[in-house]
């Protein structure tokens, strides 16, 4: 993606503000995410696509940013102001466009992909320890296992796991299109 290269800084607007009628809110959140619930009419462009698909957002009118939080949001925004694009980040995302009593469009509830990941390391080490513990310590390989592969996510900026639950049946989308989008999963974005 294409980095910052000034000092400018990217302009924030609270949901209240968001003026839907003249602008384009372009969510940077994954498939899925943006399947489970989205502000109705906005444009679902993958935060790690952005830099290829700028092309499909439109120039014209109140450009927006959008994410959960808006911390993607807003890397978002930077992409987009490296090509030339003048966009402004939702202050606090889907969650704070939820608080402000705005509508959104639900679909499907399903657990993040993130969270499975926490869900899957966070036993996975619990029970490698107690196991470790109390039956025999060469189930201390299990927490070892699980750490190696969280240094190499970190370092590489690749998660196996995170790949691999993309592609599990529970995380695929209905339509074909959406399927292929879905398989690419980072870690804990």
């Amino acid at each position: 993606m294409s980095e910052q290269l000034n000092s400018t800084i990217c302009a924030h607007i609270n949901a209240s503000d968001v003026a839907l009628d003249t602008g384009v809110l372009v969510d940077v959140r994954s498939p899925i995410e943006f399947e489970t619930e989205h502000i109705e009419g906005s444009l679902n462009v993958p935060l790690e696509e952005l830099d290829s698909r700028f092309d499909e957002i439109p120039r014209h009118g109140q450009l927006v940013m959008v994410c959960r939080s808006g911390k993607r949001a807003e890397r978002g925004a930077y992409t987009l102001m490296g090509r030339g694009f003048q966009p402004k980040v939702l202050d606090g995302g889907v969650v704070a466009w939820r608080k402000a009593g705005l509508a959104l469009k639900e679909g499907k509830r399903r657990l993040p992909i993130e969270r499975q990941i926490q869900l899957i390391i966070g036993s996975g080490v619990l029970a490698g320890v107690l196991l470790g513990a109390f039956v025999n310590p060469w189930f201390l390989v299990i927490p070892g296992f699980f750490g190696a592969g969280l240094t190499f996510a970190g370092l590489s900026g690749t998660c196996a796991l995170g790949i691999l639950l993309g592609k599990a049946p529970w995380n695929k989308l209905e339509s074909p299109t959406a399927q292929k989008q879905s398989g690419k999963s980072s870690c804990c974005s």
